[in-house]
């Protein structure tokens, strides 16, 4: 973390998406600041180095997203390679090479991410669409904020390392919601009522927010608080096109 690195990324961003240049410099210093051993977690009530660096990406502007992404892979990682992109409706096939098969319709966000990440840690992830995970895979994420660490649904754990990880979405034309499973209620007489009436704990991710609007940070990530548990977020403004 020094003004020779800030000014090296700053430009190099900025050469790729110049009509975003009002976010790159926030951008740069957010993972100079969590590469550099700045920023700290605890890990089972112990104080440790945090080496991954969580952003969220807000807006239309996909374009500029991806770009930035890619650049970032290069300048850190030494190649665009080192960039991949998990979405429910696509994902990169090198990624389940030597992994047993399964069917990848039915994986959620964060088993996608989880398998990538066991892959190799040392990448810039675009999670795309982050708006459409269920909320398993959105309380996943935040755990893997907190802890350095993503689970997937087999319990198996894989260290994040030093890994970039981008959680984007465009906007919502109305709040988005993310409800755990159903609960059964239960009658007087003790019988169960799920079949009549389910009861969902709802998560509310209002993600069509600017950075500038002044809504109270509970209102735009309320009981998950993932928005608030990233290192930095930006909201991308229209592209230039």
């Amino acid at each position: 973390m020094n003004v020779e690195n800030l000014a090296t990324l700053c430009d190099a961003l900025q050469s790729k998406v110049p009509w975003q240049k009002d976010i790159i410099s926030e951008i740069a210093k957010t993972v100079l600041k969590c590469r550099s051993g700045s920023s700290r977690i605890k890990i089972n009530g112990i104080d440790d180095t945090k080496e991954d660096t969580w952003m969220f990406f807000q807006g239309l502007d996909v374009e500029a997203k991806e770009k930035i992404a890619r650049e970032l892979a290069k300048l850190v990682f030494g190649s665009q390679d080192s960039f991949v992109s998990i979405c429910l409706s696509r994902f990169s096939s090198k990624d389940l090479r030597n992994k047993r098969s399964r069917d990848e319709q039915n994986w959620s966000y964060i088993e996608r991410f989880s398998e990538a990440v066991s892959f190799d840690p040392r990448r810039v992830f675009l999670v795309e669409d982050i708006e459409q995970a269920d909320y398993l895979s959105l309380m996943g994420f935040k755990r893997a904020i907190e802890r350095g660490r993503v689970c997937n649904s087999s319990g198996e754990e894989a260290s994040l390392r030093d890994a970039i990880v981008i959680l984007s979405c465009e906007r919502f034309s109305s709040r988005s919601r993310a409800c755990s499973p159903p609960v059964n209620q239960k009658s007087s007489d003790g019988s169960d009522q799920s079949e009549d009436k389910n009861v969902a704990t709802c998560v509310v991710l209002d993600l069509n927010l600017s950075l500038d609007d002044g809504v109270c940070e509970k209102e735009s990530c309320d009981e998950i608080g993932l928005l608030e548990a990233v290192d930095g977020r930006f909201h991308f403004k229209c592209s230039s096109t």
